[in-house]
């Protein structure tokens, strides 16, 4: 509540951030799904966007909204952001609707950036949480496990 009224408030984290940046290799900033203050907080603080879609149509339509304000904050407040790609989430196959969702995703934005290969659907991801563990630690043998880390690898190259 307090970034409402604060000065310079785009810049805080970034500002926070920047005595450690030497001490890390990466930074992870999990912003919320939605582009309210603290999304574009830290969008400027980030050297790079990794995109999640879910497959759906609805959501795939809302990144158009994403890519915008990526675009309005590289014209001023983050030249550097860059899009280090697309993962579309939640993927169930066996619709054609969410076929078609994802071919879509892969045909429109491969332009961008990489679009990563889908993580499937499954009810893993909530046993973890339930558990609070990765999925990684909760079921290591998932095969949406070898999907992240494909997709961790690829991030490291950035």
């Amino acid at each position: 509540m307090e970034l409402v009224s604060a000065l310079m408030r785009e810049m805080r984290l970034k500002d926070a951030l920047a005595p450690f940046l030497d001490n890390y290799e990466f930074i992870l900033i999990d912003c919320p799904p939605s582009l309210g203050i603290l999304s574009v907080i830290g969008l400027v603080a980030s050297t790079h966007v990794l995109v999640p879609i879910q497959t759906q149509f609805k959501a795939f339509q809302g990144t158009d909204l994403l890519l915008n304000t990526v675009a309005r904050l590289r014209a001023k407040a983050n030249r550097n952001l860059a899009i280090a790609g697309f993962v579309p989430t939640m993927y169930d196959g066996r619709t054609a609707q969410e076929s078609r969702t994802l071919k879509a995703i892969q045909e429109q934005l491969e332009p961008l950036a990489t679009v990563y290969e889908p993580i499937k659907r499954s009810i893993a991801f909530a046993d973890a949480s339930e558990k609070r563990l990765p999925l990684a630690k909760s079921s290591p043998k998932h095969p949406a496990v070898a999907v992240l880390k494909r997709i961790a690898l690829s991030l490291e190259k950035l």
